[in-house]
């Protein structure tokens, strides 16, 4: 059979026997008649190990983003599908020799197949900042040009190497989607486990990604008796446009006057637009507000009350179904969604603010939307979007711009910090997908852009703006836009008998863990207790009263420093808790302490944690302890109840009970903020619960939700949630 009659089935038979086998005790393979590459060659190339199932090879074409082939993250039983990958997902990225330490691991976290060819793309969890990816080729491939192929697949001599190897191989042949290779040197080929890995141009020491590894006869590679030599590879140097409309991670959603929908991607570093689309149909109904939940999932208010989801089912073309979730919802002609399970609606009688939790991504009933919670009113925003979790931005016509941070119900439940008191007057949307990006749309549909480099601290007078440099000087049209929101996760520290820290990070909606990690260093001591000050921060004392300040260095895997010599003595404290609004709160016997934290990575107590105070002078001997908002304590007792404490100062607090019963043989609590609260059993489990407005004073709205019982088992002892409130938290999901 030719090489050609080979590619044509190649994809569904030999482009898996690439990437196939059962890697037990984490097998490795590499290209035959190649030669090993020195430490730190070729750094872009990628180890990607999708579970048990399969090794395969990729190359890094983004800080986020590596390119693989499609089957590579297949059980070889359903294809590739966009989402989260079916097994837990590792790559290695620069890590030239497999038993070395150098280069970064990383968590794929999101996968999105071509529709037409043997290669995906995969989203790290976190961005590799170390290592320069590789520029997609300007120029297309021609006959008898020579490319470099890497792969860590078998080579001809070993079955498990352990050293990336690279060969050339030269161009027989170009078709639209693929090219023919054929070994430069006598026995070059690719080999099980190299799929996916780059076939690059080399001029003058800068490469450039023409294509990647596909299928191979395989002649030569260890084991195998194939006579037929040859191999294949999926090109994607005519791919850019695709790949910049995958990769841009700002998505914004729209309808015209007419109902049509519309979609445009951004990529938020250069501002470029990357895809602009408009639906052939129209919804169907007269549109009143809208608000984007996820990627492929918007929530739009009809001016009859109605509200209709809106599920995207494609993109090219822009394809769509509604589904009608609920009615009453006329009053609202603003909304918008945090990312984190918030969605906030304006009514327009007298621009009240109201508060819904989402329960599910895709809400098809009242069931999935908690009743309403009044936030206040006053709230006469021209426009409005969230920046953040229980963040509102919205811009006023005296041309005013105001950051909102939204806690809960009533005159404590929330604040306001005014970034800009000019020029603002006419935006007619406002727009963020989270990161200190914003968006500004004016009435001739030109759509500036924005960046706060620090978007919570209450103060606009960091906020770049790019008057020379907008999206788009015209052609924003929409009645209506809204931007899909970065999802955030609710990143959680544990801590191990054995001093061993764990990461977990958890969906804040439907519960999921997407990352699970335990370091293999330890502390070098017993923890006692544990507090998370923001993504990279940890504070834990041990069983002599001693306090180290703990920085995580990487969660792929979990990496950590921790100061050499305590930072003071004394803290015999065996609950420590964050409130991420600069107070530490801690028990030590019977009392409740309060510290003020004045540095994100305090070095010395007696000026980085200070004003020692104490909030309850005895009978503070609750087992458990969690912050869930500025001075506001959660704990449950060993009777049974859940107390809600808020701390105002020395002997000044308060505290209301929540449930009276239901609560015994709680081990652990932690909250991130924005009334989810966690609770760890004796056996190791843990339950999410959902307090819709939390602080009212009432458990009466606190309601159970994933994750439950044994499906979420094995959690250690001390668990401790980093603040909402923190800055900056790098995990987001695309």
């Amino acid at each position: 059979m030719s090489v050609h009659g080979l590619r044509r089935w190649g994809a569904g038979l030999l482009g898996a026997v690439l990437a196939a086998g059962l890697l037990g005790g984490g097998e490795a393979r590499a290209v035959a008649g190649a030669e090993p590459v020195p430490d730190g060659t070729h750094a872009f190339t990628a180890k990607v190990e999708f579970g048990d199932l399969r090794a395969c090879t990729g190359a890094l074409i983004a800080p986020d983003w590596v390119v693989t082939a499609k089957n590579c993250l297949s059980d070889g039983t359903t294809p590739s599908a966009a989402g989260a990958p079916g097994q837990p997902t590792r790559v290695l990225v620069g890590r030239t020799e497999l038993t070395g330490t150098t280069g970064q691991e990383r968590a794929g976290v999101s996968v999105v197949p071509h529709p037409d060819r043997n290669l995906a793309l995969l989203r790290l969890a976190t961005p590799v900042t170390t290592i320069t990816p590789i520029a997609l080729a300007s120029a297309p491939p021609a006959a008898n040009e020579t490319l470099r192929v890497a792969g860590y697949g078998r080579t001809a001599t070993e079955w498990v190497p352990n050293r990336l190897h690279a060969a050339s191989l030269t161009i027989q042949g170009v078709d639209p989607a693929t090219v023919d290779l054929a070994g430069v040197s006598a026995g070059a080929t690719i080999c099980k486990g190299d799929a996916g890995g780059p076939a690059f141009r080399d001029v003058a020491g800068t490469p450039s990604l023409v294509a990647i590894n596909n299928t191979s006869w395989q002649k030569g590679c260890l084991g195998e008796t194939e006579t037929r030599d040859g191999a294949t590879a999926t090109r994607v140097d005519d791919l850019g446009s695709w790949i910049r409309e995958q990769t841009a991670d700002v998505q914004i959603f729209g309808i015209l006057a007419d109902g049509r929908l519309t979609y445009s991607a951004i990529d938020s570093a250069t501002g470029d637009l990357q895809a602009n689309r408009q639906s052939a149909t129209s919804l169907g109904f007269a549109p009143k507000a809208m608000a984007t939940l996820n990627e492929d999932t918007i929530l739009v208010t009809a001016t009859d009350g109605t509200m209709h989801r809106v599920d995207v089912t494609g993109f090219d073309p822009l394809t769509f179904t509604t589904t009608v979730v609920m009615t009453g919802w006329s009053p609202y002609d603003r909304l918008t969604y945090d990312g984190y399970g918030s969605l906030y609606g304006i009514v327009s009688t007298n621009n009240q603010l109201y508060r819904r939790t989402l329960t599910t991504e895709k809400p098809s009933s009242s069931a999935h939307l908690s009743r309403a919670t009044t936030i206040a009113t006053g709230f006469g925003l021209k426009s409005i979007t969230s920046p953040g979790a229980g963040r509102i931005l919205g811009n006023v016509t005296d041309g005013r711009l105001l950051s909102y941070k939204i806690n809960g119900s009533g005159p404590e439940g929330w604040s306001v910090g005014v970034l800009a008191t000019t020029g603002w007057s006419g935006p007619t949307h406002l727009l963020s997908p989270g990161g200190g990006h914003y968006y500004a749309r004016s009435s001739t549909g030109r759509l500036d852009r924005y960046r706060d480099v620090n978007p919570f601290d209450g103060s606009g007078t960091d906020i770049q703006s790019f008057p020379n440099d907008p999206v788009s000087t015209s052609g924003w049209n929409q009645v209506l836009l809204s931007a899909r929101p970065w999802t955030g996760l609710v990143s959680v520290y544990g801590a191990k008998p054995d001093g061993r820290i764990s990461y977990t990070a958890l969906d804040p909606v439907s519960g999921e863990k997407v990352v699970s990690t335990v370091s293999t260093q330890t502390l070098g001591f017993t923890p006692r207790a544990l507090a998370t000050l923001n993504s990279d921060t940890l504070l834990v004392t041990n069983t002599d009263g001693s306090l180290y300040r703990v920085d995580i260095t990487g969660t792929q895997p979990l990496t950590f420093t921790r100061t050499d010599q305590r930072l003071g003595g004394g803290w015999t404290h065996d609950l420590l808790v964050y409130d991420g609004f600069g107070s530490l709160f801690g028990r030590a016997g019977a009392r409740l302490l309060r510290y003020t934290v004045t540095k994100a990575k305090p070095v010395d107590p007696a000026t980085d944690l200070i004003n020692r105070t104490e909030i309850v002078s005895s009978g503070f001997s609750l087992p458990t302890l969690a912050a869930t908002g500025k001075g506001h304590l959660l704990a449950a007792h060993t009777d049974g109840k859940l107390i809600a404490y808020t701390a105002v100062g020395a002997g000044d607090w308060s505290r209301t009970d929540l449930a009276s019963t239901g609560w015994a043989g709680s081990t652990s609590l932690f909250s991130p903020g924005g009334g989810l609260y966690y609770r760890r059993n004796s056996n190791g489990e843990v339950t999410g619960f959902l307090d819709a407005s939390p602080f009212d004073g009432s458990g009466a709205d606190l309601t159970a939700y994933t994750p439950t019982g044994t499906a979420s088992s094995g959690w250690d002892p001390l668990l401790s949630a980093q603040p909402y409130d923190s800055w900056p938290d790098s995990s987001r999901r695309r």
